[in-house]
């Protein structure tokens, strides 16, 4: 991944000058090996600003940590997807597309030049995160979604208990549960889903080796 040319200022007050003009990058952690350094999660948090619509001058420690998080979750599932596709130029470029709804910039090409100049990141920088998390959710839709099934009791359930008590709160009448069926099931499907992704992502940060080596991310 290309490294960035621009640190935030917080990241700056914690790099080591070798001169006047020059500054190193420090790892800040090893997780199973591999390097994290400063200006990976440097870039992580501006392109988590960005994809949220999060002014940089709004950034402090719980995004610094929830960054961090996702850099040590990426580093982990890198090393179980292994024989994974690339990301393809469609889907860098669907995921592009999203982010650049939220700021209502998808047909103006300088508004978003001077939006990622703004936050400091590259047209080619936000093609690899972006093909990055094309990836990542692709492999975790692929290992844990045929996992997860919904009975028609869990459906019933969710209907009689949730669904319908809500409409009829608005002062509504509820569609009958065949109606409905399909969509309540998609549902549960993605919470189970949800779920199920958080589990397995902590059952393989367990087994992990995760060295801290700044407390700025804990």
């Amino acid at each position: 991944m290309m490294r960035r040319r621009t640190l935030l200022p917080w990241l700056l007050a914690l790099l080591c000058a070798v001169s006047s003009a020059e500054v190193v990058d420090r790892t800040i952690a090893l997780v199973n090996g591999h390097l994290v350094t400063w200006s990976d999660l440097d870039e992580q948090m501006r392109f988590e600003a960005l994809e949220n619509g999060r002014p940089l001058q709004q950034l402090g420690a719980p995004e610094r940590q929830s960054a961090f998080e996702h850099l040590e979750q990426d580093r982990i599932l890198r090393d179980q997807m292994q024989g994974t596709p690339a990301a393809t130029a469609s889907e860098v470029e669907a995921r592009i597309g999203d982010v650049r709804a939220i700021w209502h910039q998808e047909k103006d090409e300088t508004k978003w030049a001077a939006t990622l100049d703004r936050y400091g990141l590259s047209a080619v920088e936000l093609r690899e995160l972006a093909a990055n998390q094309v990836e990542i959710w692709r492999f975790m839709e692929f290992r844990v979604r045929p996992l997860v099934r919904v009975s028609g009791e869990e459906v019933e359930q969710y209907y009689t208990n949730t669904l319908a008590p809500q409409v009829v709160a608005r002062g509504q009448t509820p569609e009958p549960l065949e109606s409905v069926t399909e969509k309540i099931r998609q549902l549960l499907v993605e919470q189970k889903t949800t779920r199920e992704m958080e589990k397995w992502l902590e059952d393989l940060k367990a087994q992990s080796r995760v060295q801290i080596l700044w407390d700025g991310v804990r």
